[in-house]
């Protein structure tokens, strides 16, 4: 195909700019990744499966000329991660460039914007496996969540387990109570005297994160990071102050399908982390002529799934007071 001198110019220039923004905005990262709540995974194929285990007992007494005990760990329940695709796309014309040159950088300016786009789409799909944690089904077909099999919310009073004999176990405070001082202090306990599915503890003695809602935000700083107890006349320490760090989210709050009022704690760096966003495509930026409609479209596209492995070393409330 020859091109003439007017759609060559229009692909060489229009597809310069595109690569330039595509570089520059690589780097571009979902800000849920950077707090250390959410584990990353590459998955092979159109379904990722996980299947949590318990661990060994405690060890045993033997005495000379005795057989070590054997143990093994037992299976846990699993989750199915099954990707699903999003994108968008956007085009600009030959005829935008040659009549309107003015409005060509606000146009090139939606590449760089789908990078925003598919960032917030991540960012939201990610903090809705905590809006969506007090239920078992999705509250938006849009964002579907990947559970545990073991046919009950992420956070609840009645976790079950696989092994026989061993009771259901708790990450949901009793009454859902409001974020306060005291109330902060009943979740970080939860966390550190929850039992594993073989009923031992997991002995958690690591530091803690509150998420909390914009609602929350300034509560749950003068919670955490006073000098002194919030709210207290004795001068006592701030238990919390060095302990405990704060995240808040506009994605878990009642503007964007969440609640004002629920609050999350979630342990520190443990050996896995509960939540995963595990990708087959992260989203990535292709452009292509249209030579039909003398035009470029820019379209950016990923496939994954958000959800989570584990329930242990979390605790909630939603804050109703119920």
């Amino acid at each position: 195909m020859q091109l003439t001198s007017s759609w060559g110019d229009f692909l060489s220039g229009v597809s310069a700019r595109i690569n330039e923004i595509i570089d520059d905005t690589a780097d571009m990262t979902p800000s849920f990744m950077g707090t250390g709540l959410w584990k990353s995974v590459k998955a092979d194929s159109m379904q990722y499966n996980t299947e949590g285990v318990t661990g060994l007992n405690y060890l045993e007494i033997f005495d000379e000329g005795d057989s070590i005990k054997e143990d093994e760990t037992s299976p846990q329940y699993q989750t199915n991660y099954v990707m699903k695709q999003f994108g968008k796309i956007v085009s600009i014309s030959q005829m935008l460039a040659e009549t309107r040159p003015s409005e060509l950088e606000a146009k090139l300016d939606e590449v760089k914007q789908l990078r925003i786009a598919a960032n917030r789409t991540l960012n939201k799909h990610a903090w809705q496996v905590l809006v969506d944690g007090f239920s078992t089904s999705d509250s938006s077909s849009n964002y579907p969540i990947s559970r545990l099999s073991d046919a009950v919310s992420m956070f609840s009073t009645a976790h079950p387990s696989r092994v026989s004999g061993v009771s259901n176990r708790s990450n949901r405070l009793a009454s859902d109570p409001v974020l306060s001082e005291s109330n902060l202090f009943t979740a970080i306990k939860m966390i550190r005297e929850q039992l594993n599915g073989r009923g031992l503890p997991t002995g958690y003695e690591g530091g803690f994160t509150l998420v909390v809602p914009p609602a929350l935000e300034k509560l749950a700083a003068e919670i955490t990071k006073s000098e002194l107890q919030s709210n207290g006349a004795n001068n006592d320490l701030n238990y919390y102050k060095g302990i405990v760090d704060v995240i808040s989210s506009v994605y878990i709050g009642a503007a964007h399908g969440g609640s004002d009022t629920a609050w999350y704690v979630f342990a520190n760096n443990p050996s896995d982390v509960s939540m995963r966003y595990v990708y087959l495509i992260e989203p990535k930026i292709e452009y292509e002529t249209d030579f039909d409609t003398k035009a470029i479209r820019v379209s950016v596209d990923g496939a994954w799934a958000m959800g989570y492995s584990n329930w242990e070393m979390t605790a909630a409330s939603d804050g109703t007071a119920d």
